[in-house]
Protein backbone atom coordinates (compact mmCIF):
# COMPACT_ATOMS: atom_id res chain seq x y z
CA UNK A 1 0.00 0.00 0.00
CA UNK A 2 1.58 3.07 -1.06
CA UNK A 3 1.92 6.19 1.46
CA UNK A 4 1.12 9.70 0.64
CA UNK A 5 2.03 11.13 4.39
CA UNK A 6 5.23 13.67 3.96
CA UNK A 7 8.60 12.11 5.58
CA UNK A 8 9.14 13.54 9.71
CA UNK A 9 12.24 15.36 8.37
CA UNK A 10 10.26 17.41 6.01
CA UNK A 11 10.80 21.10 6.20
CA UNK A 12 7.87 23.19 5.95
CA UNK A 13 8.28 26.30 3.42
CA UNK A 14 5.45 29.25 3.38
CA UNK A 15 6.72 31.78 1.39
CA UNK A 16 8.35 32.27 -1.77
CA UNK A 17 11.53 34.07 -0.77
CA UNK A 18 11.99 30.75 1.91
CA UNK A 19 11.63 28.73 -1.61
CA UNK A 20 14.04 31.34 -3.49
CA UNK A 21 16.86 30.66 -1.27
CA UNK A 22 16.98 26.79 -0.74
CA UNK A 23 16.96 26.49 -4.66
CA UNK A 24 19.53 29.29 -4.90
CA UNK A 25 21.30 26.94 -2.48
CA UNK A 26 20.66 24.37 -4.66
CA UNK A 27 22.23 26.16 -7.44
CA UNK A 28 25.50 27.23 -6.11
CA UNK A 29 25.59 22.67 -5.01
CA UNK A 30 25.32 23.43 -1.92
CA UNK A 31 22.22 21.03 -1.27
CA UNK A 32 23.17 17.61 -3.28
CA UNK A 33 20.16 16.48 -3.74
CA UNK A 34 16.78 18.31 -2.63
CA UNK A 35 13.28 16.95 -3.03
CA UNK A 36 10.25 19.78 -2.99
CA UNK A 37 6.81 18.20 -2.62
CA UNK A 38 3.89 20.44 -2.40
CA UNK A 39 0.28 21.51 -3.92
CA UNK A 40 -0.20 21.93 -7.58
CA UNK A 41 -0.87 25.71 -8.79
CA UNK A 42 1.87 27.02 -6.33
CA UNK A 43 4.82 27.97 -9.00
CA UNK A 44 7.35 25.40 -8.11
CA UNK A 45 8.41 24.60 -11.23
CA UNK A 46 8.69 28.52 -12.40
CA UNK A 47 10.76 29.00 -9.13
CA UNK A 48 13.09 26.30 -9.97
CA UNK A 49 13.41 27.62 -13.30
CA UNK A 50 14.29 31.18 -12.09
CA UNK A 51 16.98 29.87 -9.32
CA UNK A 52 18.72 28.06 -12.05
CA UNK A 53 18.58 30.77 -15.09
CA UNK A 54 16.10 28.63 -17.10
CA UNK A 55 13.30 30.20 -19.03
CA UNK A 56 9.58 29.15 -18.62
CA UNK A 57 10.27 26.37 -21.72
CA UNK A 58 12.97 25.06 -19.89
CA UNK A 59 16.03 26.60 -22.01
CA UNK A 60 18.94 27.76 -20.40
CA UNK A 61 19.16 31.09 -20.44
CA UNK A 62 23.10 31.04 -20.41
CA UNK A 63 25.52 28.37 -21.35
CA UNK A 64 26.29 25.49 -18.79
CA UNK A 65 22.92 26.56 -16.81
CA UNK A 66 21.32 23.42 -15.84
CA UNK A 67 19.14 20.53 -17.23
CA UNK A 68 15.21 21.04 -17.01
CA UNK A 69 13.25 17.19 -17.20
CA UNK A 70 9.58 16.72 -17.24
CA UNK A 71 8.20 13.49 -16.25
CA UNK A 72 6.67 12.39 -19.58
CA UNK A 73 10.86 11.85 -21.21
CA UNK A 74 11.63 8.24 -22.01
CA UNK A 75 14.42 6.75 -20.29
CA UNK A 76 17.31 6.65 -23.28
CA UNK A 77 16.12 10.60 -23.76
CA UNK A 78 16.90 11.49 -20.10
CA UNK A 79 20.60 8.98 -20.73
CA UNK A 80 21.03 11.60 -23.39
CA UNK A 81 20.13 14.77 -21.51
CA UNK A 82 21.90 13.85 -18.63
CA UNK A 83 24.93 12.45 -20.87
CA UNK A 84 24.70 16.38 -23.04
CA UNK A 85 24.14 18.07 -19.68
CA UNK A 86 26.66 16.15 -16.88
CA UNK A 87 28.08 17.88 -14.12
CA UNK A 88 25.42 20.43 -14.55
CA UNK A 89 22.29 20.78 -12.18
CA UNK A 90 19.27 18.71 -12.89
CA UNK A 91 15.64 19.48 -12.31
CA UNK A 92 13.40 16.27 -12.49
CA UNK A 93 9.81 17.04 -12.52
CA UNK A 94 6.78 15.29 -11.97
CA UNK A 95 8.64 12.55 -10.46
CA UNK A 96 5.78 10.28 -10.24
CA UNK A 97 5.92 9.34 -13.98
CA UNK A 98 9.99 8.91 -13.95
CA UNK A 99 9.24 6.25 -11.27
CA UNK A 100 6.55 4.54 -13.14
CA UNK A 101 9.35 3.75 -16.28
CA UNK A 102 11.78 1.29 -14.75
CA UNK A 103 14.44 1.77 -17.08
CA UNK A 104 13.96 5.67 -15.73
CA UNK A 105 14.50 4.09 -12.40
CA UNK A 106 17.60 2.46 -13.16
CA UNK A 107 18.90 5.84 -14.36
CA UNK A 108 17.64 7.83 -11.37
CA UNK A 109 19.59 5.05 -8.54
CA UNK A 110 22.88 6.30 -9.65
CA UNK A 111 22.15 9.98 -10.28
CA UNK A 112 20.57 10.47 -6.96
CA UNK A 113 23.20 8.66 -4.52
CA UNK A 114 25.22 10.25 -2.13
CA UNK A 115 28.36 10.27 -3.59
CA UNK A 116 29.76 13.36 -5.39
CA UNK A 117 30.93 11.77 -8.43
CA UNK A 118 28.22 8.93 -10.12
CA UNK A 119 28.40 6.58 -12.98
CA UNK A 120 25.78 6.44 -14.95
CA UNK A 121 25.14 3.47 -17.61
CA UNK A 122 23.16 2.38 -20.48
CA UNK A 123 24.92 -0.78 -21.88
CA UNK A 124 22.72 -1.20 -25.48
CA UNK A 125 23.99 -0.62 -29.00
CA UNK A 126 21.85 2.26 -29.36
CA UNK A 127 24.15 4.59 -27.51
CA UNK A 128 27.15 3.39 -30.14
CA UNK A 129 24.86 4.61 -33.14
CA UNK A 130 24.21 7.80 -31.46
CA UNK A 131 27.68 8.24 -30.86
CA UNK A 132 26.56 8.34 -26.82
CA UNK A 133 29.21 6.55 -24.68
CA UNK A 134 27.59 3.40 -22.51
CA UNK A 135 28.69 4.98 -19.46
CA UNK A 136 30.26 7.91 -18.32
CA UNK A 137 30.74 9.77 -14.80
CA UNK A 138 28.73 13.30 -13.63
CA UNK A 139 29.12 15.29 -10.59
CA UNK A 140 25.28 16.51 -11.53
CA UNK A 141 23.02 17.71 -8.05
CA UNK A 142 19.30 16.82 -8.69
CA UNK A 143 16.14 18.33 -7.60
CA UNK A 144 13.00 16.27 -7.79
CA UNK A 145 9.52 18.16 -7.84
CA UNK A 146 6.41 16.11 -6.83
CA UNK A 147 2.93 16.93 -5.76
CA UNK A 148 2.81 14.56 -3.48
CA UNK A 149 5.23 11.82 -2.19
CA UNK A 150 5.00 8.08 -2.45
CA UNK A 151 6.80 5.93 -0.45
CA UNK A 152 6.16 3.57 -3.53
CA UNK A 153 9.44 1.03 -2.89
CA UNK A 154 13.00 0.79 -1.38
CA UNK A 155 14.11 3.16 -3.77
CA UNK A 156 11.79 6.07 -3.22
CA UNK A 157 12.43 5.25 0.33
CA UNK A 158 16.26 5.73 -0.25
CA UNK A 159 15.82 8.87 -1.77
CA UNK A 160 13.94 10.34 1.70
CA UNK A 161 17.13 9.19 3.56
CA UNK A 162 19.77 11.13 1.28
CA UNK A 163 17.56 14.56 -0.10
CA UNK A 164 16.83 17.67 1.60
CA UNK A 165 12.89 17.78 1.45
CA UNK A 166 11.09 20.80 1.26
CA UNK A 167 6.94 21.53 1.54
CA UNK A 168 5.73 23.73 -0.28
CA UNK A 169 2.83 25.10 1.44
CA UNK A 170 2.21 29.15 0.71
CA UNK A 171 -1.21 30.05 2.89
CA UNK A 172 -3.30 31.97 0.15
CA UNK A 173 -1.97 35.43 1.27
CA UNK A 174 1.43 34.34 0.07
CA UNK A 175 0.26 32.94 -3.17
CA UNK A 176 -1.85 36.18 -3.74
CA UNK A 177 0.94 38.45 -3.49
CA UNK A 178 3.14 36.30 -5.43
CA UNK A 179 0.17 36.61 -8.60
CA UNK A 180 0.53 40.44 -7.85
CA UNK A 181 3.92 40.73 -8.57
CA UNK A 182 3.48 39.24 -12.38
CA UNK A 183 -0.35 38.96 -13.02
CA UNK A 184 -1.76 42.04 -15.38
CA UNK A 185 -5.45 41.41 -15.33
CA UNK A 186 -6.46 44.21 -12.55
CA UNK A 187 -10.32 42.73 -12.70
CA UNK A 188 -9.67 39.46 -11.99
CA UNK A 189 -6.90 40.11 -9.89
CA UNK A 190 -9.92 42.35 -7.70
CA UNK A 191 -12.16 39.61 -8.30
CA UNK A 192 -9.74 37.27 -6.55
CA UNK A 193 -8.98 39.49 -3.94
CA UNK A 194 -12.27 39.70 -2.39
CA UNK A 195 -12.32 35.88 -2.07
CA UNK A 196 -8.28 35.09 -0.40
CA UNK A 197 -9.49 34.07 2.71
CA UNK A 198 -12.60 32.02 1.63
CA UNK A 199 -10.84 29.61 -0.68
CA UNK A 200 -9.39 26.57 0.69
CA UNK A 201 -6.47 26.46 -1.17
CA UNK A 202 -5.75 29.05 -3.75
CA UNK A 203 -3.86 28.12 -7.02
CA UNK A 204 -2.06 30.74 -9.82
CA UNK A 205 -4.11 28.99 -12.16
CA UNK A 206 -6.95 30.24 -11.11
CA UNK A 207 -5.79 33.91 -12.24
CA UNK A 208 -5.03 32.37 -15.29
CA UNK A 209 -8.33 30.64 -16.02
CA UNK A 210 -10.56 33.73 -14.82
CA UNK A 211 -8.48 36.05 -17.44
CA UNK A 212 -9.10 33.44 -20.48
CA UNK A 213 -12.77 33.18 -19.15
CA UNK A 214 -13.31 36.98 -18.94
CA UNK A 215 -11.76 37.73 -22.07
CA UNK A 216 -13.13 35.14 -23.91
CA UNK A 217 -16.54 37.33 -23.29
CA UNK A 218 -18.02 34.97 -21.13
CA UNK A 219 -20.83 37.63 -18.89
CA UNK A 220 -21.00 34.48 -16.01
CA UNK A 221 -16.69 34.39 -15.30
CA UNK A 222 -17.07 35.38 -12.02
CA UNK A 223 -19.45 32.96 -10.93
CA UNK A 224 -17.53 29.90 -13.17
CA UNK A 225 -14.34 31.19 -11.04
CA UNK A 226 -16.14 31.05 -8.22
CA UNK A 227 -16.85 27.49 -8.59
CA UNK A 228 -13.00 26.65 -9.43
CA UNK A 229 -12.08 28.34 -6.15
CA UNK A 230 -14.53 26.03 -4.15
CA UNK A 231 -15.35 28.26 -0.77
CA UNK A 232 -18.03 27.98 1.61
CA UNK A 233 -21.35 26.74 -0.98
CA UNK A 234 -23.33 29.51 1.10
CA UNK A 235 -20.59 32.24 -0.10
CA UNK A 236 -20.64 30.60 -3.94
CA UNK A 237 -24.67 31.45 -3.20
CA UNK A 238 -23.46 35.17 -2.32
CA UNK A 239 -21.44 35.35 -5.47
CA UNK A 240 -24.19 34.52 -7.68
CA UNK A 241 -26.31 37.15 -6.49
CA UNK A 242 -23.71 39.62 -6.51
CA UNK A 243 -23.45 38.73 -10.49
CA UNK A 244 -26.98 39.14 -10.98
CA UNK A 245 -27.53 42.45 -12.83
CA UNK A 246 -31.72 42.32 -12.23
CA UNK A 247 -30.44 42.64 -8.50
CA UNK A 248 -29.61 46.41 -7.98
CA UNK A 249 -29.43 46.41 -4.01
CA UNK A 250 -28.59 44.61 -0.98
CA UNK A 251 -31.43 44.33 0.56
CA UNK A 252 -33.00 42.70 -2.88
CA UNK A 253 -29.85 40.27 -2.81
CA UNK A 254 -30.14 39.36 1.25
CA UNK A 255 -34.50 38.62 0.28
CA UNK A 256 -33.56 36.21 -2.85
CA UNK A 257 -30.42 34.64 -0.74
CA UNK A 258 -33.47 33.87 1.81
CA UNK A 259 -35.34 32.39 -0.81
CA UNK A 260 -32.42 30.29 -2.68
CA UNK A 261 -31.04 28.99 0.62
CA UNK A 262 -33.97 28.98 3.51
CA UNK A 263 -31.14 30.89 5.67
CA UNK A 264 -31.97 34.03 7.22
CA UNK A 265 -31.33 37.78 5.98
CA UNK A 266 -28.87 38.06 9.23
CA UNK A 267 -26.88 35.44 7.54
CA UNK A 268 -26.52 36.84 4.56
CA UNK A 269 -24.93 40.14 5.62
CA UNK A 270 -22.53 38.24 8.35
CA UNK A 271 -21.76 36.10 5.71
CA UNK A 272 -20.86 38.71 3.46
CA UNK A 273 -19.05 40.80 5.86
CA UNK A 274 -16.39 38.10 5.60
CA UNK A 275 -15.26 39.35 2.13
CA UNK A 276 -12.91 42.24 1.43
CA UNK A 277 -13.83 45.29 0.13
Amino acid sequence: MTKTTIPDDTIIVQTYSQLTLYLRRFAEGQLGLLLILGRPGTGKTHQAKLALGLEASGIPTKAESALYVEGHVKAFGLYEKLWECRDRPVVLDDLDRLYADPDCVRLLKPLCGGQQQKTISWITKATRSWGIPDQFTTTSHVALIANEWRSLNANARALEDRAIILQFDPPNDEVHQNAKAWFDDDEVYNFIDRWVGEVPALSLRHYEKGRRLRQAGFEDWKESLMRMMRPDARLLAIAGLQSDAALRTEEARAKQFCRNTGLSRATYFRLKSRLRP
